[in-house]
């Protein structure tokens, strides 16, 4: 697969995308209960960050987690993220978490919910905390996620705390937990694979 050519594509259409989603959960909010429906609101409000990211961005949250962030190469613009990971994490597992999350949130509240998690702890912390460390300034995805994705979270969380049982809030964490570690080592495994690579040991890359 082409995921340079498939990133681009579902990239670029987050931008139109995501306003119409927000009108049409407007409009059928009525319907549907104030949980569920900030469940269905994460998915556009998800589409417009990513746009801030990897579209509106002058440098993508690709190239900047590989070349400035404390968890990139620093010398590589394809490692530890490369087109294929960028693919996976979004369209391979956010997206599909999100989607089924909004359409089982009467019925498993925790499966919507384990994405909130993530953005609460990891997304956050990685756009306002770790990646100012060095020397703070904007990074791909910084102003969607403080004005947007984390209110928005801090919404969906006094929401849930309402109605959530002990055994929705363990299965959430279980899951965004989960998640989070699986993508930390396939990170951590990939910075391994470049620094063992003979390229790396030269001081080529």
């Amino acid at each position: 697969m082409n995921y340079v050519a498939v990133n681009r594509i579902w990239q670029s259409a987050t931008l139109f995308f995501a306003p119409p989603l927000v009108v049409l959960l407007v409009w059928f909010k009525p319907a549907m209960n104030l949980y569920q429906w900030l469940l269905c609101l994460h998915l556009p409000l998800l589409m417009l960050h990513e746009s801030e990211e990897y579209v509106l961005a002058p440098l993508s949250f690709k190239e900047f987690f590989n070349l400035k962030s404390p968890f990139g190469s620093k010398t590589d613009p394809n490692f530890p993220l490369d087109d294929a990971y960028v693919f996976q994490v979004n369209i391979v597992i956010a997206y599909p978490v999100v989607i089924l999350g909004a359409l089982l949130a009467n019925v498993a509240p925790w499966l919507g919910f384990s994405m909130i998690w993530f953005e609460l702890i990891i997304n956050n912390a990685m756009h306002t905390i770790i990646f100012q460390t060095a020397k703070p300034s904007y990074n791909p995805g910084l102003i969607t996620n403080s004005f947007l994705l984390l209110p928005y979270g801090m919404v969906t969380l006094l929401v849930a705390a309402g109605f959530f049982t002990p055994l929705d809030w363990v299965l959430s964490l279980v899951i965004g937990v989960g998640v989070s570690a699986a993508l930390a080592m396939k990170t951590r495994g990939r910075l391994a694979k470049l620094k063992a690579s003979p390229a790396q040991d030269t001081g080529t890359v």
